[in-house]
């Protein structure tokens, strides 16, 4: 079977969305204040959405071969 290059987004959602239902079935959320929750989700989306918009856009750029 052929490996395949790992997908990092789907990851790092995958993680996040477990993390989420653990904090949520533990009832642990006391530590954390709600405001902060919004404001903080939208700065790790972006982050993550900037780091795979450069990691496929090199991807796809190949250099000049000399003949």
């Amino acid at each position: 079977m052929a490996r395949h290059p790992a997908d990092f987004l789907s990851l790092t959602f995958g993680l996040l969305f477990a993390a989420t239902g653990l904090v949520l079935l533990s009832g642990g959320i006391d530590w954390v204040s709600l405001e902060w929750v919004g404001p903080l989700a939208a700065i790790v989306l972006g982050a993550v959405l900037i780091l795979v918009a450069r990691s496929s856009g090199r991807a796809g750029v190949e250099e000049p071969t000399e003949r």
